[in-house]
């Protein structure tokens, strides 16, 4: 019986100082050992979500990287992506037009960061990541297929403000999804895509029933990673939505929770 599991790295499967605990590589790397897929599913650009896959051996064993929030999807076996979704050019004109001046926004290659200035969180998960970061006046100065974004207002909005500016965009985009992070941040991406659809995309591809996919998360780009697979696990460091919504909750990512649930639950089944 085909199994899969689907977990975030930041907050979950990474350690806080963003490496991988021991016990975690050498769980993850007995896992893919036991024909059990492993599949990195993060927000982190794909280029370093492939990076970090390599040190938990997926290329090893002709594993799959879900990066961008499932909007790019990467095969160690072909050496290249089975899918990516990306803006048009008129979608990141519509977006630049709207907030430049007025909001902050972030747009997402596979290998960069697009800012229209310095920030310093940005910066440092640019960093993190070694992926590039460009300060931009012109969406022209765009060079790269863009994933998805973030829209920052100055300030946390009212309710009222937000639903107001989320109606605005979806008016402005249709074609692209908006998701609501809290009342400052709200991400765009392609239609109907996120980590979940992803998750059954691949799950699919892979010939693995919904119901033998398990992930793993913390945050509210998880949410829906956690809702669509077959057993979604929080760890005790994730948000209370998560929680509220996953079937089990493990020791948070400092403890290896997920780690000690593979090792203790999947792979003695």
């Amino acid at each position: 019986m085909s199994k899969a599991i689907f977990s975030d790295l930041d907050g979950t499967l990474l350690l806080d100082n963003h490496r991988f605990s021991k016990e975690t590589k050498k769980i993850v790397s007995k896992t893919q050992k036991e024909g059990i897929h492993f599949v990195v599913t993060t927000g982190r650009l794909a280029s370093d979500a492939i990076r970090q896959a390599k040190k938990l051996k997926a290329h090893k064993y002709n594993g799959f990287v879900l990066a961008n929030n499932g909007a790019s999807a990467f095969s160690f076996k072909t050496n290249s992506f089975i899918w990516m979704m990306v803006f048009s050019n008129s979608e990141l004109e519509t977006i630049f037009n709207f907030t430049y001046n007025k909001y902050k926004v972030h747009f997402f290659s596979n290998n960069s960061t697009y800012v229209y200035e310095f920030g310093e969180n940005s910066y440092y998960w640019s960093k993190i990541m070694k992926t590039n970061y460009y300060i931009i006046k012109d969406v022209k100065e765009i060079t790269e297929d863009i994933t998805h974004a973030s829209v920052i207002a100055p300030s946390s909005l009212t309710d009222q403000e937000a639903q107001d500016l989320i109606e605005t965009l979806q008016k402005l985009l249709p074609q692209l999804d908006i998701t609501q992070y809290n009342n400052r941040v709200f991400e765009l991406s392609c239609k109907g895509i996120s980590k979940g659809s992803a998750l059954r995309f691949l799950s699919h591809h892979l010939g693995v029933e919904i119901n033998n996919t398990y992930s793993f998360g913390d945050s509210y780009n998880d949410l829906e990673l956690i809702r669509q697979a077959g057993v979604g696990i929080a760890v005790d460091n994730a948000i209370d939505e998560l929680k509220k919504l996953a079937h089990q909750t493990v020791p948070s990512n400092q403890k290896n929770g997920p780690a000690k649930y593979i090792k203790e639950v999947i792979l003695e089944k």
